[in-house]
């Protein structure tokens, strides 16, 4: 069993650190890869829309390959990738490879889960949950530190390189030890239009958000042709889910309230937290002059606070506290610490960015556990393996919508921001001549006006995409005030345990 839990262990942290460990080399894999920011987000992106994709497929994969196949291809796709990621040359093959990463890896977690429950004896499973649960909870601290440290003292393609030796490790102990199960002898269809429709629609939309900022949006004929499929796929995709026995997405289930909302709220949760790990790499290396190794180790505070407000959120849970009360705790600590970041500047001191990262980090741990629970809360047994398709799609397309939001507005407002002040300087303005002392405008002087420019207008891009985060967890506040109260429906214990 400890070879098991360890084979698992690495296999997962290996996929949850893919998610984190990348943002602090991303402006250096901007210059390497002669990409602009918006291109640069793609590798974020296209990683998280293929878990998307792939993940509500996980259950209907297991029944047809069984989970060691399924864990020993997966592990075996994701190094592979992670190795051809690592040697990219351009941001269209980094993006693909990306792309496939995420494909083969969106399977890993659920199956590893599903492989420890079944290699434990019932009354040692809790403890198996709790190393692996602290195992993922690793991920966001370790992540930006690791990759920090490799960008600066080797290369950022270490960030995928990393990944070969623990994976070959977690490959070779699988094969040895990790027996055949959860093959069904008659597994379910696959709704192959249904998933075709969502990948497409998903596809596009994702497209629509990244690229229609520097087409101009719907005067680019690329951009409305985009938009078209997308929506026709997703309505193709809905129709299918309502319509067929056993769609890739029971969106049937999302009749129950509590499930409709608290899958709206994750959405939420996922948009906030993958924004803020774009906009701080950019902004601490670009515009505070932070090393890599540095930059991580200022983001890490974030995730120590998610995972002692999870832990602390589990015992409360466990007392019977209701959910509803521990999710505005969160809300409004998550809150609180986006606020903070509303007044940053290019002079702030290192503390500003630490503790309102730690506030905001105890914030989202304290949203999570719970929205699951109220979300949960009113389904049966043989609902709740459908509505976690439904729940986990809609946190990772949350955090992939809120990557290519993020992008977008820190590009389009930094762009705005850069006419509004530069429209200030000529010749003829009396300040300009103060700071000049009455000199007139030579070369030098105005390349140095230029870069002033190009700093603060960046700045305020970065302002109004930390305001875009505030509000994300503002919109979460009534989505949990119409969550009903788990306590009359099913216990927490039952939902915990399902």
């Amino acid at each position: 069993m400890v070879a098991i839990t360890f084979a698992v262990m690495a296999s997962i942290i290996m996929n949850v650190l893919d998610t984190t460990i990348v943002n602090v080399a991303l402006p250096h894999m901007q210059g390497g890869l002669r990409a602009n920011v918006d291109q640069v987000s793609w590798i974020l992106t296209s990683y998280m829309l293929a878990m998307v994709v792939v993940t509500p497929m996980t259950g209907l994969l297991v029944e047809r390959f069984g989970q060691r196949r399924l864990m020993l291809g997966s592990v075996a796709g994701f190094v592979f990738t992670s190795a051809m990621a690592g040697q990219s040359h351009s941001i269209v093959e980094m993006v693909v490879w990306r792309f496939l990463q995420g494909l083969l890896g969106a399977s890993m977690v659920p199956v590893g889960q599903a492989i420890l429950v079944a290699s434990y004896p019932p009354e040692r499973r809790g403890m198996a949950m709790a190393t692996l649960g602290m195992g993922i909870m690793l991920g966001p601290v370790l992540g930006p530190i690791l990759g920090g440290y490799l960008t600066d003292d080797a290369s950022w393609r270490w960030c995928f390189y990393v990944n070969v030796p623990v994976g070959l490790t977690a490959l070779f102990l699988l094969a040895r030890y990790v027996p055949e199960g959860g093959q069904s002898p008659r597994p379910r269809p696959i709704d192959w239009q249904g998933f075709l429709a969502m990948a497409v629609g998903l596809g596009c939309t994702q497209a629509v958000l990244s690229l229609g900022d520097q087409d101009d949006w719907f005067s680019s004929q690329i951009i409305r042709t985009l938009t078209v499929v997308a929506a026709a796929s997703i309505v193709l995709f809905v129709w299918r889910s309502l319509t067929v026995d056993r769609p890739i997405v029971n969106l049937r289930l999302l009749k129950n309230r509590a499930l409709a909302l608290g899958s709206m709220g994750i959405g939420l949760f996922g948009l906030a937290l993958y924004g803020v790990m774009v906009i701080l790499p950019f902004y601490l290396q670009e515009h505070m002059g932070y090393e890599a190794k540095t930059a991580g180790l200022v983001m890490a505070p974030q995730g120590v606070g998610a995972m002692i407000s999870m832990g602390l959120a589990g015992r409360l849970l466990s007392r019977n506290v209701n959910p509803r009360a521990v999710a505005l705790a969160g809300i409004a600590l998550g809150t609180f610490g986006s606020y903070l970041t509303l007044f940053y500047n290019l002079h702030i001191d290192m503390g500003w960015v630490i503790w309102p990262g730690f506030i905001r980090g105890l914030g989202l741990g304290f949203i999570s556990i719970p929205l699951f629970t109220i979300a949960f809360s009113s389904l049966t047994r043989q609902e709740t393996a459908e509505g976690s398709g439904i729940f986990n799609l809609m946190r990772n397309l949350g955090g992939s919508v809120g990557i290519a939001l993020v992008t977008t507005i820190i590009s389009e407002y930094t762009q705005v921001a850069w006419n509004q002040m530069g429209g200030h300087i000529n010749p003829y303005t009396p300040i300009l001549s103060t700071v000049l002392h009455g000199r007139p405008i030579t070369a030098a002087s105005a390349q140095i006006l230029a870069r002033t420019l190009s700093q603060h207008a960046a700045m305020r891009g970065t302002l109004d995409a930390f305001v875009f985060v505030f509000w994300g967890f503002i919109i979460m506040l009534p989505l949990v005030l119409l969550m009903g109260n788990p306590k009359a429906r099913r216990s927490v214990e039952l939902v915990v345990e399902s």
